[in-house]
């Protein structure tokens, strides 16, 4: 097992005062506004990365797709999805953007989730961000290189969802524009997972 860095180790057990749980949060769930720290841990829980941009969805559909095996993916919302710029996004403002993964074996998600107007420039705000165990948590996003991501320490991560906090005036689009999964490369692995899981929560203890 790895050790983290001081650096990593203070990024994983803090929250910002930016980043807050919605509800009360699962203590299995790892919460990161570092791009580089979310980087690290998944290396120190032994997770497979795997990372999705978007450039090359374009125009509206019910659903973009992605990814294959256990990096598979798919995005969608009520009212159907957009890409353009770079970014995926809704195709109705108060809807909902979810990302649905299919495999089981996703134990962390990360990347530049914000929201973007009409043409895909970026828009700031407080996103609400809903894992598919229920816990929901509130982000402030100040520019398109804000980082989000969150890493499970005992349950597979099968979905994830961005929206808005209040009632959407305007056309303020809830959006991605890159994602990384961490996945457990092998079957039986998810123990490496558990185990690493004790050994931070006696971290945190101590």
């Amino acid at each position: 097992m790895r050790h983290f860095s001081p650096t990593v180790l203070a990024s994983v057990l803090t929250v910002s005062a930016s980043f807050v749980a919605a509800s009360t949060a699962s203590a299995s769930i790892i919460f990161f506004d570092d791009a580089a720290a979310y980087s690290e841990t998944m290396d120190a829980y032994s997770l497979s990365a795997y990372t999705q941009t978007f450039e090359s969805y374009t125009g509206a559909a019910a659903s973009f797709s992605g990814g294959t095996g256990n990096n598979a993916w798919t995005a969608s919302s009520p009212n159907g999805v957009f890409g353009q710029a770079g970014v995926i996004r809704t195709l109705v403002a108060s809807d909902t953007l979810t990302f649905n993964f299919a495999s089981n074996n996703v134990y962390s998600v990360g990347g530049l989730f914000h929201y973007v107007n009409e043409i895909g420039a970026f828009q700031g705000g407080v996103m609400k961000i809903r894992l598919s165990n229920g816990d929901e948590f509130i982000r402030t996003v100040n520019s398109s290189t804000t980082f989000t991501g969150f890493l499970s320490e005992d349950f597979s991560i099968s979905s994830l969802q961005l929206s808005h906090v209040s009632t959407v005036t305007g056309s303020t689009f809830a959006a991605a524009e890159t994602m990384t999964l961490g996945v457990v490369p092998a079957p039986g692995a998810a123990a490496l997972i558990a185990l690493a899981g004790m050994i931070s929560s006696r971290r945190r203890r101590n």
